[in-house]
């Protein structure tokens, strides 16, 4: 396993989740696997294996491959579902051991903070933690299906943001929490200044005593400090590689340490009652993201999103099953292309097109793609077919595995016709052959790969094969990096 997929690993399992065979992701709670499903595919951590295997009807994990100009894709928004639902089971738990280290003798050892703390726990009524659990069970992580906002944490992001005040750098984007239930909690309140602990008051259609709800505010701030003031734990990120990744998973990590924190203050009792902390390990190594990125080729779902991230979809509360199951907006984007040849190659045309271990089947092509050639790239294992696209002359590449499986497809931009040796920008004069070459008005045969018009490929190494655009960083992947 290289070390990319290490990282995946790491995050994945310290969000809740367990990987399965093939490397499947499923969301664990309570003991419960609840399957991660794009567009009907399940996720998978894009392990060499996998890839080289029978991939139809599978999603990859892969976002730091996430273009710079892309929304919030559809990988990425499982990761906001998955690591704001460990925030939210985690600051579930921890009230009832609160109450109970509150019950007890003070130590020695605690801080007059700490004392300040739990003094307004230990007079609690057996029928005001009752409301108080029943009050956090209603917190969830979405808009619900009835328009009412009970979440208990929002990670906004936010693309470019200047010059980093702290480092001096450019800022790609940064994150900054929200607590949408603390928020309306300490409106309810407010609005209710002077009424006794006794009176009943109504949040988001949940009657709750007022001295109740004091409590609640009192253990967001005593658990999660953050709530007092959010935009002093946004976290930015100064790479354009991994950009969001970086920096949500950076304010996420602030959050889960203050949680982390509360429980380290009382670990025996904690201990005993069979709660641990949140991993965060992996945090560091989100620093060699720009260099390790790389090992596993650009994914789909991962690259680019196929719907609008301003967007918040209502779901059910209790629908855990629908709320790890996306569907994008833009079936076409994602979808697999169409075939050059117009079906699929049946049994006999496969064992044609088999050179020693290698399927060199044409993988399916995108409408106005024209299939030119296929060549083996046997350094690192991987078919490059060559096409070009007829719409607008650029030259295309699928990369697929040894088996024949699609794993991405490149599409290189022509190059400005002013500078190539088509005279007063010809294309316009031109006309298109069926073997991708050009017939001048002059008479003349012209082949754009050797014109400059348009850049060529050989697979010689990844750096050619996978040429760079979309914002990302000059080279490839090199001989020395695996797929997983």
């Amino acid at each position: 396993m290289n070390q990319l997929n290490k990282l995946y690993e790491a995050m994945c399992l310290s969000w809740g989740a367990e990987i399965k065979d093939e490397g499947r992701i499923v969301f664990v709670i309570d003991g419960q696997e609840f399957p991660i499903k794009i567009d009907g595919m399940t996720l998978h951590l894009p392990f060499s294996e996998v890839l080289d295997g029978q991939c139809v009807d599978k999603v990859f994990f892969h976002p730091a491959c996430e273009n710079i100009t892309s929304k919030e894709t559809e990988v990425f928004k499982v990761i906001r579902r998955m690591t704001c639902m460990k925030l939210l089971d985690m600051f579930r738990k921890i009230p009832v051991t609160l109450f109970t280290v509150a019950g007890h003798k003070p130590k020695s050892t605690w801080s007059q903070k700490t004392l300040d703390m739990l003094e307004p726990l230990k007079g609690a009524k057996r029928a005001q933690r009752d409301e108080l659990n029943a009050l956090f069970s209603r917190m969830h992580i979405e808009v619900e299906d009835n328009g009412l906002d009970n979440r208990f944490i929002h990670f906004k992001v936010t693309k470019g943001g200047g010059v980093s005040k702290v480092t001096g750098q450019k800022v790609y984007y940064k994150t900054r929490p929200e607590f949408p239930f603390y928020t309306e909690i300490v409106r309810r309140l407010a609005r209710s200044e002077g009424q006794s602990d006794n009176q009943t008051i109504e949040l988001n259609n949940h009657s709750i005593s007022r001295g109740a709800l004091k409590l609640a505010a009192h253990l967001f701030q005593s658990v999660i400090p953050a709530v007092n003031n959010p935009s002093d734990y946004e976290f930015e990120s100064n790479t354009p590689i991994a950009a969001r990744l970086i920096s949500y998973l950076g304010c996420y990590a602030e959050i889960a340490d203050q949680l982390n924190k509360i429980q380290n203050t009382f670990r025996a009792d904690f201990d005993k009652a069979g709660i641990y902390t949140i991993d965060l390990n992996w945090q560091d190594q989100l620093e060699e993201l720009p260099d390790i990125w790389r090992q596993v080729p650009v994914m789909d779902y991962n690259s680019h999103n196929t719907y609008d991230e301003t967007s918040t979809g209502a779901i059910n509360r209790s629908d855990m099953a629908g709320m790890l199951s996306i569907t994008s907006n833009n079936s076409n984007q994602q979808q697999q292309p169409n075939n050059p040849y117009g079906q699929q190659p049946n049994s006999m045309q496969q064992a044609n097109n088999m050179v020693g271990d290698f399927d060199t089947s044409p993988p399916p092509m995108q409408p106005g793609d024209h299939f030119v050639k296929t060549e083996i790239d046997y350094v690192n294992g991987r078919i490059i077919h060559h096409a070009q696209n007829r719409l607008n002359g650029n030259s295309v590449i699928y990369v697929c595995s040894k088996k024949g499986n699609f794993l991405m497809r490149q599409e290189n931009q022509m190059m400005n016709p002013g500078n190539s040796m088509f005279p007063n920008n010809m294309m316009g004069g031109g006309q298109m052959l069926p073997d991708g070459s050009i017939m001048l008005p002059n008479g003349q045969r012209v082949i754009p790969a050797n014109a400059g018009g348009y850049p060529t490929h050989q697979p010689t190494n990844f750096t050619s094969v996978y040429p760079d655009n979309g914002g990302y960083p000059s080279g490839g992947f090199n001989d020395n990096q695996s797929f997983g």
